[in-house]
């Protein structure tokens, strides 16, 4: 394993978490840089109850993200366009590395460790920049379990848009060459809530297009 691009290099495979035989429940949602949104998530968590939410263009004040409790655990991207929030204190969660555009953390099952990826990248960028950024954690962890939600601003029919542009393309490129299976369960346009087996067999993407 390939250890130079993270960040943290000592992984604790021991962490565990006191429910870790039942499903990993996980919110992705996109924030839309709205402070309203941001100060809801606490009470959107209590009715969803996820073990991992992954935010994409939360709201940011004081270089904090204002109306989440102190007790969450935060993950941020380097520009705080994404993050990974453990609400839950039975949780445990070792940090792996943070990008311009994505933050990564390990999470440990009974079985198996599982790596946890939120990432964005907003229109004006180049997406494949943001996606080399995934792709090497991918290939540094061959063997492991990867989540990954991320919002990448592309258009695909697979998503349900009526022709594809050159980003969505290029996303769908990316999730074939690297066999992510993906999950649509959409609560709304910009939330989407899913339970992974604890007998997690593949590689995931949450992927929002746009």
């Amino acid at each position: 394993m390939d250890n130079s691009i993270f960040e943290n290099t000592q992984f604790p495979y021991n962490i565990a978490t006191e429910s870790s035989n039942e499903p990993l429940k996980i919110l992705q949602i996109n924030l839309a840089r709205a402070k309203a949104a941001t100060n809801q998530l606490q009470e959107t968590a209590s009715t969803i109850k996820p073990d991992v939410i992954l935010v994409q263009e939360q709201y940011i004040n004081n270089n904090g993200i204002p109306g989440i409790p102190q007790t969450w655990k935060t993950f941020s991207s380097s520009n705080q366009k994404a993050a990974i929030l453990i609400p839950s204190p039975k949780l445990k969660s070792a940090f792996l590395a943070t990008k311009v555009n994505m933050v990564a953390l390990k999470i440990q099952t009974s079985s198996f460790p599982i790596t946890i990826i939120s990432a964005y990248s907003s229109p004006a960028q180049d997406v494949h920049t943001t996606l080399q950024k995934i792709h090497e954690i991918i290939t540094s962890l061959p063997e492991e379990k990867i989540i990954i939600g991320a919002d990448l601003n592309g258009h695909n029919t697979l998503s349900g848009y009526r022709s594809n542009d050159n980003r969505g393309k290029g996303i769908l490129d990316f999730i074939l060459a690297n066999n992510l299976n993906v999950c649509w369960p959409v609560v709304s346009v910009n939330c989407r809530v899913t339970q992974i087996p604890g007998s997690l067999k593949y590689k995931i993407a949450l992927i929002q297009f746009t």
